[in-house]
């Protein structure tokens, strides 16, 4: 057979197949997540007042707001709109654990304003309406999907994993008790940012160059 007449399913590079825990067993995580690519122009971001996020702003399961709203640089490419419930995970390096639910907590704390990511971001958004995708934030930080992604990174300079190698790594256990799980992550996130509200209050940041709607976005952006 031509390689050339191989199918999306009859990916030949290792890592594809590395990357994927041979023990989990069930749905796959692209059967319970639709990945997102609502875009928003840089017009749009400036104009409405976007809080911009890049890869650095994610990490272990939280946003970094404080750090977002401290740039400066105005987007020069569109970025992908964000929501609250959304899962948020790099593609580049996504084994450094820059991985962040959104949370109504990190909205809140970023003043309201709506948020946009780094087209580096994949947006992970539940099938249904309503339903939350908490309970998946502790399995994709778990030491074997973090293994897994690590495994399956392509590239040199900036080592990136494949959307189908992520959405294919099966869920495993963890879908079993969703309801549950994603409350008590729910619970758990909410307390973080309630405590860097308390912090905000004590040490406000600044906005780059502007207060208001037209706050400028992230310093660095991909």
């Amino acid at each position: 057979m031509l390689a050339g007449a191989l199918g999306e399913g009859w990916v030949l590079a290792p890592e594809r197949h590395l990357g994927r825990p041979a023990r989990a067993r069930g749905p796959t995580l692209g059967d319970l997540v639709r990945l997102s690519n609502d875009r928003v122009l840089p017009r749009a971001i400036e104009d409405e007042g976007y809080l911009v996020l890049d890869t650095t702003h994610l990490k272990d399961g939280l946003i970094d707001v404080r750090s977002a709203a401290r740039a400066t640089a105005p987007p020069k490419s569109p970025k992908r709109r964000l929501a609250a419930g959304d899962l948020v995970v790099s593609r580049l390096r996504p084994y450094l654990r820059q991985i962040a639910l959104v949370h109504p907590g990190a909205i809140a704390l970023g003043g309201g304003r709506p948020l946009a990511g780094s087209t580096e971001l994949l947006v992970l958004s539940p099938r249904r309406e309503g339903e939350s995708l908490a309970y998946l934030l502790p399995w994709l930080l778990s030491g074997e999907v973090q293994q897994a992604l690590a495994d399956a990174q392509e590239g040199g300079h900036h080592p990136r994993v494949a959307e189908d190698t992520l959405l294919g790594l099966r869920v495993g256990r963890a879908a079993a008790s969703a309801v549950a799980a994603s409350r008590a992550v729910e619970r758990a996130i909410s307390r973080v940012y309630d405590a860097l509200a308390e912090l905000e209050a004590l040490a406000p940041v600044k906005p780059g160059s502007r207060n208001g709607p037209r706050a400028k976005s992230t310093a660095r952006q991909r």
